[in-house]
């Protein structure tokens, strides 16, 4: 009997801003081998080099991807991936985000750490799995793509237990700083909730398969269309587990509560980069499965989610309100957010998909932006990321308070920044579903978020700075702060281009 291997749908260009990073992580673990390469310098800049050309192939690619309604099918490699705009605009959101954690090498790792070019591979395979993820077609595909970007942010998460060279033992006796400890909490907390997410997640997908005898995401769509024996109680749990599993990724209540802690424990780069790639990378995933699998059964879904949208939004701004540390802040803000998006998905519609686009490429920019700053203010020991170390800040350094306060301003969602297109967007994809409720009920936790949200800008301007301390604003996040200010601005004022964009892409 000979085995044959289809080739015609092997379409390896399609492919290509993903083998670009895969082969760009493996040779940084061979720079890594040399001592003249393995220093930050070095790893950083062979890292950019993948992630721009991976970068520019994504945007190529893009325009060349089947859109909807074509005559081309964009599935590929036996129906086990897609091939199509929407899984390219999420390629450049992944690669946009890495960059944050790359220019954040200008201290991270430490000069004297021995684990430099683990650092740099795990962020870009990271990555690979967000990419592959966004393309997934098929359930399999999606669990093993989701493994591995999540296995790689939890060692980045407890990076910062690497104390000294990161070769000493426990016999060494060598005492852990404040930082070393809390990264080690926070990477087990984020290994045992990732493992039960996933194991939910997992059971959840084979229900499903015993349900409608498949895994392809678009076949699973077409057996509840025309099998009506494929509307069983198997599937129906199936698809609360899978939410229940994914929920965990995108911090949705009930299964936000290791946000906090993870955020705030993990190394800042790694937090800034894992708050708009892994919730993006879900919410890819979530999209096509609620979309196009299980578009037939809404009326079994919709109220779980709309309940889960809700509860988000108001758990996670009421929440943010309490807390003194910005990192925490921002991961209770984080967790709001993910409530706004799931507006788009209870829309249920091509313009609810297209504004979870357009939401998520303006979080980015959101996101990335305060973080930097967040890094660049960062102190040492358990204060080191306090709010009162804002207090000041307008007259020690003024164009950085100005940043902060427009990513905070547009956080909050307040007209002409870009944060207000992109909540006024969801919200008006939620009103032509008929979802009149949500709406206003988000509205109500916005205007709780202006409170946290503006208590930074008070810290900035009305209050005089106790500390001395130098700040220093490397190139590197100087521009992140740069781009990101003009680009949330330039969005705010002429928001239809990207709107436009975000609409080209929903290939469904």
């Amino acid at each position: 009997m000979d085995f044959l291997i289809d080739t015609k749908d092997m379409n390896w260009m399609a492919l290509s801003p993903e083998l670009i990073v895969l082969f760009t992580a493996f040779s940084i673990l061979l720079l890594g081998l040399s001592k003249t390469f393995n220093t930050n310098e070095y790893l950083s800049r062979a890292s950019l080099i993948g992630v721009v050309a991976a970068l520019a192939l994504s945007f190529y690619l893009w325009g060349k991807a089947p859109g909807a309604g074509g005559s081309v099918s964009p599935e590929m490699f036996s129906k086990s991936l897609f091939n199509d705009r929407f899984s390219q605009i999420f390629n450049v959101l992944f690669l946009t985000m890495s960059f944050f954690a790359i220019f954040a090498s200008v201290r991270y790792p430490g000069p004297d750490n021995q684990n430099k070019a683990e650092y740099f591979t795990l962020v870009l395979m990271a990555v690979v799995g967000m990419m592959f993820l966004a393309k997934s077609a098929n359930l399999i595909a999606a669990f093993v793509s989701l493994e591995i970007f999540s296995i790689s942010l939890y060692i980045l998460c407890g990076f910062s237990a690497k104390h000294g060279a990161g070769t000493e033992t426990p016999a060494d006796g060598v005492e852990l700083t404040w930082e070393c400890q809390i990264s080690q909490e926070s990477a087990v907390k984020y290994l045992l909730t990732g493992a039960f997410a996933s194991a939910i997640l997992v059971y959840g997908m084979a229900l499903i398969y015993a349900g409608t005898g498949t895994t392809e995401i678009r076949l699973i769509g077409h057996q509840l269309r025309v099998n009506p024996y494929s509307h069983n109680t198997l599937v129906y749990i199936g698809m609360g587990l899978l939410f229940a599993g994914l929920a965990f990724k995108i911090s949705a209540v009930p299964f936000h509560s290791w946000t906090p802690d993870v955020y705030q424990g993990a190394p800042t780069p790694i937090t800034g980069f894992m708050s708009v790639a892994t919730k993006a990378a879900a919410f890819a995933l979530i999209a096509r499965i609620f979309y196009v699998s299980f578009s037939e059964i809404r009326e079994i879904w919709m109220p779980i989610l709309f309940t889960a949208s809700v509860l988000t939004m108001l758990v996670g701004n009421i929440a943010a309100i309490f807390q003194d540390d910005v990192k925490r802040m921002l991961a209770y803000s984080g967790v709001a957010h993910a409530g706004y998006l799931l507006i788009g998905i209870v829309a249920n519609s091509q313009e609810g998909v297209a504004s979870i686009l357009f939401y998520l490429a303006v979080y980015l920019f959101m996101n990335v932006g305060a973080f930097a700053v967040v890094f660049i203010m960062e102190g040492s020991g358990k204060e080191g990321n306090s709010i009162y170390r804002f207090k000041g800040l307008a007259r020690r350094k003024p164009l950085l308070a100005a940043a902060m306060a427009l990513f905070m301003v547009s956080l909050a969602g307040f007209p002409p920044t870009a944060g207000f297109f992109g909540k006024l967007y969801v919200f008006v994809a939620a009103i032509r579903q008929g979802y009149v409720l949500i709406t206003v009920l988000a509205v109500v936790a916005s205007m709780i978020s202006v409170y946290f949200y503006l208590r930074v800008i008070v810290m900035m301007y009305f209050h005089e700075g106790e500390s001395r301390e130098a700040i220093a604003v490397n190139p590197g996040m100087g521009a992140l702060v740069t781009v990101s200010s003009l680009l949330i601005l330039a969005i705010g004022f002429s928001p239809s281009v990207l709107i436009k964009l975000a609409l080209d892409s929903v290939p469904f």
